[in-house]
């Protein structure tokens, strides 16, 4: 009921706003109308901020007449303005953290601009200048003041990192550049971070942005950030309160990426960067290189930025899989309290994974009030993945423990056997040899322009993007324990002891299997490998699939200056149009030995295709095995195909290929007005979204094609008050609504009919978006210091969370045939309908021991040491279906960052640790095996360079020093489903900037 009320608070306060915004400018002409001496009486100050130590521009300096309520905050290229400055001498206060505020005298005259450019120097305290040349570049500090900058400047709860700051992180993307900032938790595949949660919430409840421009992640909504290089970005920043300017997709915050620009340096900017080295864990290479460039020309009316990057990782992991089931062969008392492990795996990868991207600019500047630009930018993650897989199937032909006296040991406790250890004899073998590739790129296009007219400042976008992940021609090869005439023989089985009570060695030893004349079965000699006599011919297969999005969109935002109920305030205004559409596509062929069988041609063997190289990883498996050959499998499957003797798989494409299609129209209003002691921002947006989805839906009959639609409304209203208790301390309130919209691949209408069970599943386009209704409280505290501490608290109350669910009728007569009404079939789907909640708190220091050297009486060298850490506390929970309470799935209760960092001579090294405990994975069927979690997981990285001069660097990153493990466990800590390792990292490389 709270929320509800907040909401309609918010919503009247919103209704304020759009009454501003008709009211506003009349009421202010009004004003004007009635004293032409007002108008006369004010002017313009326009300037640049700039860094008087480094050169270059400064971001998100506040400048403030003294006196008066007016803030102007410098934008990326320094500049200023302050639209209705009153006439007479002033004085402007500019600040920023970490830097020298200036205070400047300024004459404003009547309907005239004022200039006014600062230089800001570093704040050192009392060191000398001589001091400051001993000390050198501090990368880390200069970058994390910038980043503080531009945090503390702005009118909602942001957290930044500047490009400096991710140069000297180990990170090759960005989601692990994100990741140290507080309340960021990031998810990895393969030990690379891949997505981020931001607060406890799921990754599919943030957006993308790329210099404000939202992009569809290649393989959906999801916020997936692995394929994006850091080495392209300027800055990123994290919106974490939801305003009314936010696409109305984001639910828990918005990564906006800002690329370079020309118009960012004050002169022609060269950056070069080359690293190389290699992974712990098989000993294979990777390497980094990149760099941009960066001019203007025509006496500053173009320019022209162009940047390149590629990082290219060549990888082993460790790996072992254990399936946990509730196994109804065990009749056995105590049989309701045990879970038993029907199969369990190797998964060995040989993997190489790239990030490539390229990204240009070019801005026209034919006036200071017009400014216009063309981005380009392409994005690609590719993952290039061979992988042995060796699966022990341990409940393969098991029968029940009350019909049989002597069984082969699975789940029987008579035999001596527990969950945890014991022995199985007879044990099928199964094998997947496949090699993988997929491509994900996102290949964004914007034009736009920043225009002034009169008092009015408009803003416009055009965007082309097209998103793809591309999978394909895969090998995938399936091979089993050979059954002779069909006939199961256990003899050509290997027994199976099998221990899994260290939770980190899941180990198995093989032995030959001896069936003995009554039927029972003894352990023969040891087995030391898995040999290709072991295994039969199954299938080969090869899966070409497509995903394709494309998405056009057109954006306008006015706003403008004046004076609202005596206040100055900034109006803002605008609406947007998305179009975009997804097309899934997939078809497989394949080999089976049926048609080997027709055309007289032998089985192939798993010797056909292999090599003789020896284990690359470190864990124990238990057995030897053989690699096999990347040339070798594309030559098994070439000869085959060209005999004519793979087939389409049937029903693969038809059950799965789909187009969905969904238009966005936006608008939005907001207004922010300006006190002495701070501003209140407060706005409403509203968006229709219309989605139409067309695929195939499979009956008794066969196919037949489906097209649905559906649309909804949503409004959200959001306010926020920024209060500077102190020129130190800054409290921030929010109010806020946001909604997250379904995937595409949960629109499409592939659905599967039953008409002998009359059960409807698939996907469902009338799924709504998932909303919250939040509110933040945080303290900023900029010591003078340089230090840096905050403390924050978070609330959200969720709605129409999604989960699977089985409705009691489909409710829908798309799927009617004559004579047939399959409207009151029961419907399998996802669907809106969980409620819940999200809260947590969040805390945040930073501290160097620079301004206390000399009053400790510290050595100079001492003064280098600085500390940096984060921690958030979550708690989570929402209503599954079933009516049960569990976590929201990618939340962690506790997370936390930790850094221990040094800066001087021009040195500068940081240690850093990243801790989050378990997370919900999936939800399980609320019986004793429990839900699936990932394990608690902490990260050891080190960096370390030393700079010569402004212009060249060497340095040196290591990556997971602990050999820090991936552990996935069922209900249960002990009952781990998933181990993987992947082994430290270390690179050295050179940058050389220009």
């Amino acid at each position: 009921m709270f929320f509800t009320n907040l909401k309609s608070a918010l919503l009247c306060g919103a209704a304020f706003v759009g009454l501003g915004v008709v009211v506003a400018p009349s009421a202010s002409w009004a004003d004007d109308a009635a004293s032409a001496v007002a108008l006369a009486e004010t002017g313009q100050i326009a300037g640049l901020i700039t860094d008087a130590d480094r050169g270059g521009y400064l971001l998100g300096a506040e400048v403030r007449i003294e006196g008066h309520d007016q803030v102007a905050v410098s934008d990326r290229e320094g500049r200023f303005a302050l639209q209705r400055a009153p006439i007479g001498r002033h004085t402007l206060i500019v600040s920023y953290v970490g830097r020298t505020t200036q205070r400047v005298q300024v004459e404003v005259a009547a309907g005239a601009v004022a200039s006014a450019s600062v230089a800001l120097p570093i704040d050192f305290g009392a060191a000398s200048v001589a001091d400051v040349v001993v000390v050198g570049r501090r990368p880390q500090a200069e970058s994390e003041a910038a980043a503080l900058q531009v945090q503390r400047s702005s009118t909602a709860l942001v957290n930044v990192v500047s490009a400096d700051a991710i140069g000297h992180f180990p990170d090759q993307n960005i989601a692990a550049a994100l990741s140290r900032l507080p309340g960021v938790a990031v998810e990895r595949d393969q030990g690379q971070e891949r997505s981020i949660s931001l607060r406890g919430a799921p990754s599919r409840w943030s957006t993308i942005s790329f210099d404000g421009v939202n992009v569809i992640a290649p393989g959906g909504k999801s916020a997936r950030t692995d394929t994006i290089p850091a080495a392209i970005a300027k800055s990123v920043i994290v919106r974490k309160a939801v305003t009314a300017a936010m696409s109305g997709e984001t639910l828990a915050g918005n990564i906006d990426i800002t690329t370079r620009g020309a118009f960012d340096y004050p002169e022609r900017a060269v950056s070069l960067n080359l690293g190389y080295g290699y992974n712990d864990l098989g000993g294979r290479s990777q390497y980094d290189v990149g760099g941009f460039i960066a001019d203007t020309f025509a006496d500053g009316r173009f320019g022209v930025a162009l940047s390149a990057s590629r990082y290219e990782r060549n990888m082993i992991t460790d790996n072992f899989e254990t399936d946990w089931e509730v196994a109804s062969e065990d009749r056995e008392p105590g049989s309701e309290t045990r879970t038993w492990a029907d199969a369990h795996q190797n998964k060995l990868y040989r993997l190489t994974r790239s990030n490539t991207a390229y990204a240009g600019r070019f801005d026209f500047r034919p006036s200071n009030e017009h400014r216009f630009f063309l981005t380009s930018l392409y994005t690609e993650f590719t993952d290039d993945e061979m992988r042995n897989a060796h699966e022990f199937d341990l409940d393969d032909g098991a029968v029940r423990t009350d019909r049989a006296a002597v069984t082969r040991g699975y789940a029987d406790v008579r035999t001596g056997n527990t969950p945890l250890q014991g022995t199985i004899y007879g044990v099928e073998l199964d094998s997947t040899l496949n090699l993988n590739h997929t491509l994900e790129s996102i290949f964004t296009n914007t034009l736009g322009g920043e225009q002034r007219f009169g008092d009015w400042d408009v803003s416009w976008r055009l965007n082309y993007t097209q998103s793809r992940a591309e999978a394909g021609p895969s090998f995938n090869s399936a091979w089993r324990s050979p059954r002779p005439g069909g006939a199961v023989d256990y003899s050509l089985r290997p027994t199976v002891v099998y221990d899994f009570t260290n939770r980190e060695l899941h180990g198995v030893q093989l032995y030959e299997t001896i069936v003995n004349p009554d039927g029972s079965f003894s352990r023969g000699a040891s087995k030391r490998s898995l040999d290709p006599q072991d295994y039969e011919f199954v299938y080969l297969r090869s899966t070409t699939r497509l995903q394709d999005s494309r998405s056009y969109s057109a954006r306008l935002d006015l706003s403008r200056d004046l004076t609202l109920f005596g206040r100055s305030t900034e109006l803002q205004f605008g609406g947007q149009y998305d179009d975009r559409t997804k097309e899934d596509t997939r078809q497989t062929l394949e080999i089976v030995p049926a048609a080997l069988t027709a055309a007289q041609i032998p089985f192939p063997s798993p010797a056909d295709f292999a090599i003789n190289d020896p284990y690359k990883g470190d864990l124990p498996l238990g057995y030897a095995f053989r690699y096999f050959s990347e040339s070798g499998a594309k030559a098994l499957w070439r000869d085959l195909h060209d005999r004519g003797l793979s087939r389409i798989q049937a029903n693969t494409s038809e059950t799965n290929n789909y187009e969905v299609s969904e238009s966005v129209l936006a608008g939005y209003a907001m207004a922010t007005t300006y006190f002495d002691w701070g501003n209140i921002l407060v706005g409403v947006r509203a968006e229709r979204v219309e989605n139409e989805g067309e695929a195939l839906v499979k009956t008794g009959a066969g196919f037949e094609s489906v097209r649905v639609s559906d649309d909804n409304i949503v409004v959200l209203p959001s306010a926020h008050v920024n209060w500077d208790i102190s020129d130190q301390l800054k409290l921030r309130l929010s109010a806020n609504t946001g909604a997250a919209r379904p995937d595409f691949s949960l629109l499409r209408p592939n659905y599967s009919v039953s008409d002998e069970d009359e059960v409807v599943s698939g996907g469902n386009p009338s799924a709504g978006p998932e909303k919250a209704v939040g509110v933040d409280a945080y303290l900023e505290w900029y010591l003078p210091s340089g230090a840096f501490f905050s403390v924050g608290a978070y609330y959200k109350h969720l709605n129409d969370v999604l989960f699977s669910v089985v409705h009691p009728r489909f409710g829908s007569e798309v799927l009617n045939q004559p004579g047939l009404d399959r409207s009151e079939y029961a419907y399998a789907t996802t669907d809106n309908g969980g409620s819940g909640y999200l809260r947590g708190v969040e805390v945040a220091f930073s501290q160097t021991m620079e301004p206390f050297a000399d009053r400790l009486g510290l050595p100079d060298w001492a003064a280098g040491f600085g500390v940096r850490g984060n921690l958030t506390l979550n708690a989570t929970e929402t209503e599954t279906p079933d009516g049960r309470k569990v976590p929201l799935p990618g939340a962690s209760d506790l997370i936390y960052n930790a850094a221990l960092s040094y800066e001087r001579y021009g040195f500068s090294t940081r240690l850093s640790w990243q801790y989050r405990t378990e997370w919900l994975d999936s939800v399980g069927d609320g019986d004793i095996l429990g839900d699936g979690y990932w394990d608690e997981v902490g990260r050891l990285d080190f960096k370390a360079s030393y700079a010569f001069n402004d212009n060249a660097e060497i340095y040196f990153d290591a990556n997971n020093l602990l050999n820090e493990p991936g552990i996935r466990y069922q209900g249960e800590a002990y009952r781990v489903s998933e181990y993987e390792q992947f082994g430290a990292r270390y690179m050295v490389g050179l940058r050389l900037n220009f």
